[in-house]
C-alpha cells in the first residue's frame, strides 16, 4: 500500500468520524416538523393574534345587532331638576309676566323597547311617575302617574331598515367566520414560506460544510500527489482555489442560515437560541383535485364569496333607501294609557284616566332641482359598479383556482423527476469522485459532478416546498380539505383554535 493511499484512509476515517459526532451533537437538538412549526404559528404568532382580534371583534358586532331585536328593559330618571330664577309666563288672560320661580322636578320612568323587524318600527311599554316641590312660602307637592302605556314609533312607512339589517349582518358574520379559518390557512402558508427558507439555508450549508470537507480531503491528498511528481502544480493550486471558495461559501451559507433562522423564529415565536433544528416535510400524498369540485367548495365556503352578496345587498339597500326618500315619506308616532295626578301619593291609583295620542306625518319632496334624482343615479351606479367588481373578482378567484389546482394536477410528477434527479446526481457524484481520486478524470469533471448533486439537492427541496405551498393555498381558497373529504372549520369554545386535522 502507498504513502498517497494510506493518508486517503486516515482522512476518510477522520471525516467519517466527524461526520458521526456531528450527527450525535444534532440529535440533541429539539427537531421541529412542519406541522409542528404550523401549529406553533397559529397559537403564537402576530398574525394568530390579529386575526383572533379581529374574529372576536366579528361576534361582538354579530351579538350586538341580534340583541337589538331583544326586548330591552330600560329605567331612566330625573332626580332632581331644581330651578331657581324668574322665568317669563303667560297669564290666563293672554299677558306675559315675571313671575320668580323656586321648584323641583323629579321624575322616574321604567319601560321595555322592543325592535319590530317586521315593520320598521319601534314598539314601547312602559309606566312613569313625576313629582314636583314648589318651595317657599306656599310650599306644595303634588305628583302625577303613567302606570301604564303602550307607544309605537316609526320614522319611514316604505323603508325597512331591519329588513335589510336581517339579511346583510348574518352574511357578514358568516363571511367573518370563514375568513378567520382562511386567515389560519394564510398562516400556516406563511410558515410553510418561512420553514422552507430556513430549511433551504439549512441544507445549503451543510452542502458547504461538505464540500469544504470534500475539498480539504482532496487537497490534502493533491499535496501528497505533487510531493511525487503524479499532478501538475496547477491543479494542485486549482485545489487549493477549491477549498478557499468553499471556505467562502460556507461563510455566506452560515450568515444566511442565521438570518433565515432568526426571521422563522420571530414569526413562530421560538427560543432563537440554538436548540432546535427542522426536518425536511418528504411524506407526500396526492390525490385527486379536480377544477370543477376545487370550485364548487369555494362557491359553498370562501369569505370573498359571502362578501360578494352581503356587498350586493348593501348596494341595493343604500339603492331602496334613496328612492324611499325620494318619494313621500310617512311617519307615525302613537300612544295610549292610563294617567292621573294627586296632592299625596297615595292618591295616584284612586282614579285614572285615559290618556291617547297619534301623530302621523309626512313629508314630499316638490322642487329640489334635480337632488333627488341624482341621488338615485349615484346608487344605481354604484350597484352597477359593485356588480362590475363582483363578477371581476369571481372571475379573478376561479383563474386562481384553474391555475393551483393544474399545478397540484401537474406537480406529482415533476416530484418524482427531482427524485430521481437527485438520487441519479449522488450516485454520480461518488462515482466522480472515485474516478477522480483514481486519475481518470480532471478536477474540473468532479466540480461539475458536485454542482449537479448539490442543484439536485435543491431542486428536491424545492419541489417539496411547492407541494406543501399547493396544499394550502387550495385549502385557503377552498376552505376544504380534498384528502380528508371535510370542510375546515374551527372550535370557537377552545378559545377559537383552528381546527385543521
Amino acid at each position: 500500500m502507498t504513502k498517497s493511499s494510506r493518508r486517503y484512509i486516515y482522512v476518510s476515517v477522520f471525516i467519517g468520524i466527524a461526520a458521526m459526532s456531528g450527527r450525535s451533537l444534532l440529535a440533541q437538538e429539539r427537531v421541529i416538523t412542519l406541522q409542528q412549526a404550523i401549529q406553533l404559528a397559529q397559537e403564537n404568532s402576530f398574525e394568530y393574534k390579529v386575526a383572533l382580534n379581529s374574529y372576536q371583534s366579528s361576534i361582538w358586532t354579530y351579538r350586538n345587532f341580534s340583541a337589538s331585536f331583544r326586548p330591552m328593559l330600560y329605567l331612566d330618571g330625573t332626580i332632581p331638576n331644581y330651578s331657581r330664577a324668574i322665568t317669563k309666563i303667560t297669564l290666563p288672560s293672554g299677558e306675559d309676566a315675571f313671575v320668580s320661580q323656586n321648584q323641583a322636578f323629579s321624575s322616574l320612568n321604567l319601560g321595555v323597547r322592543q325592535n319590530v323587524a317586521l315593520t320598521g318600527g319601534t314598539i314601547a311599554i312602559g309606566s312613569s311617575l313625576n313629582r314636583i316641590d314648589v318651595f317657599g312660602v306656599n310650599r306644595q307637592v303634588s305628583y302625577s302617574t303613567i302606570p301604564a302605556s303602550i307607544s309605537y314609533y316609526q320614522d319611514a312607512i316604505g323603508y325597512n331598515a331591519f329588513k335589510w339589517q336581517k339579511q346583510i349582518e348574518p352574511l357578514r358574520f358568516e363571511a367573518a367566520d370563514r375568513k378567520f379559518v382562511a386567515n389560519m390557512l394564510q398562516i400556516a402558508g406563511q410558515t410553510v414560506t418561512y420553514y422552507f427558507d430556513m430549511l433551504s439555508a439549512q441544507l445549503q450549508r451543510e452542502l458547504s460544510e461538505q464540500n469544504l470537507n470534500s475539498a480539504d480531503t482532496l487537497y490534502a491528498i493533491a499535496q501528497e500527489r505533487f510531493r511525487i511528481g503524479t499532478i501538475s502544480k496547477s491543479e494542485l493550486l486549482q485545489l487549493r482555489l477549491n477549498v478557499l471558495n468553499a471556505k467562502h461559501r460556507l461563510t455566506q451559507d452560515s450568515v444566511n442560515f442565521v438570518l433565515t433562522r432568526q426571521r422563522f423564529a420571530r414569526y413562530a415565536i421560538l427560543p432563537e437560541e440554538n436548540t432546535w433544528k427542522l426536518i425536511s416535510p418528504d411524506s407526500t400524498s396526492f390525490f385527486e383535485i379536480s377544477f370543477e369540485e376545487a370550485l364548487t367548495q369555494a362557491s359553498a365556503n370562501n369569505p370573498q364569496i359571502i362578501d360578494f352578496k352581503a356587498q350586493q345587498l348593501e348596494a341595493e339597500q343604500q339603492l331602496a333607501q334613496t328612492r324611499a326618500e325620494a318619494n313621500i315619506k310617512f311617519n307615525i308616532q302613537a300612544n295610549f294609557g292610563l294617567s292621573n295626578t294627586a296632592p299625596k301619593l297615595p292618591g295616584l291609583f284612586n282614579y285614572f284616566e285615559n290618556q291617547q295620542n297619534i301623530l302621523i306625518g309626512f313629508s314630499a319632496p316638490i322642487l329640489d332641482w334635480g337632488f333627488s334624482k341624482t341621488q338615485r343615479l349615484r346608487a344605481e351606479a354604484n350597484l352597477a359598479l359593485i356588480g362590475s367588481q363582483i363578477e371581476q373578482d369571481r372571475v379573478k378567484l376561479e383563474q386562481e383556482i384553474a391555475l393551483q389546482t393544474a399545478r397540484w394536477s401537474l406537480h406529482q410528477q415533476q416530484l418524482q423527476l427531482v427524485v430521481e434527479s437527485k438520487i441519479v446526481a449522488e450516485q454520480n457524484y461518488e462515482l466522480e469522485k472515485r474516478r477522480y481520486l483514481s486519475g481518470s478524470i480532471t478536477i474540473n469533471d468532479f466540480n461539475v459532478a458536485q454542482q449537479q448533486k448539490d442543484n439536485a439537492a435543491n431542486g428536491y427541496l424545492e419541489a417539496i416546498r411547492v407541494y406543501w405551498d399547493l396544499l394550502y393555498t387550495i385549502k385557503r381558497l377552498t376552505l376544504y380539505d380534498f384528502e380528508k373529504q371535510k370542510r375546515l372549520s374551527h372550535n370557537v369554545h377552545s378559545t377559537f383554535r383552528f381546527n385543521d386535522h
